[in-house]
């Protein structure tokens, strides 16, 4: 026989299905849909928490200056060898798509400026990273994102909102990543007005 907390709960969580997928419904966006299921991502669905980061050069850069972009959120470190891993994927990503659309933010949780400096100098030796690499040595932004492992990346559409959350290296020349960064850069998310 089924208790009556059991038939609470059950519909306290289909309520919570139902609130969570009414903004943004997976039936908007079908391949964006597959292809985060096909990466092993997980669907997101919420509003990107705000931050106010530093630049190596101090200039302070805020989500909110790329509304209107799909924008490629990883937190990551020098010392953590996955993040070093998945660098140049990450880079060759960014310089296909940057002119169409996508930004691409990696917040460095290394202790001293150096470190990240350093890596990213020796990343790309005598070039400039199509990302935009921030500082946030205290991880108060991974916090606010609920981030618990490094390499870690978010993928948030033109409004503002996750659509998804990858743990661990990734290789981001995939087919399936293409295939969602440009679904989002067409806008495939956004319902008919």
């Amino acid at each position: 026989m089924v208790s009556y907390r059991t038939i609470a709960f059950a519909v306290a969580f289909a309520a919570a299905l139902a609130v969570l997928f009414m903004n943004w419904g997976v039936e908007e966006n079908p391949a964006a849909l597959a292809a985060i299921g096909k990466l092993n991502g997980e669907w997101v669905g919420r509003p990107a928490p705000q931050f106010e980061l530093p630049d190596s050069a101090g200039q302070m850069h805020r989500l909110s200056e790329y509304r209107g972009k799909v924008v490629f959120l990883n937190f990551w470190a020098s010392f953590c060898a996955p993040c070093r891993e998945e660098m140049p994927s990450m880079e060759s990503l960014v310089r296909q798509y940057k002119n169409q659309g996508l930004v691409m933010v990696a917040i460095s949780h290394d202790a001293e400026k150096a470190d990240m400096d350093g890596f990213m100098q020796t990343f790309l030796p005598g070039e400039h990273s199509s990302m935009t690499v921030l500082w946030d040595p205290k991880s108060e932004t991974a916090k606010r994102y609920g981030t618990e492992f490094i390499p870690e990346t978010y993928i948030i559409d033109q409004d503002g909102r996750i659509v998804a959350r990858f743990v661990n290296a990734y290789d981001w020349t995939r087919p399936e990543v293409k295939q969602l960064i440009e679904s989002l850069i067409r806008g495939e998310s956004q319902r008919a007005l």
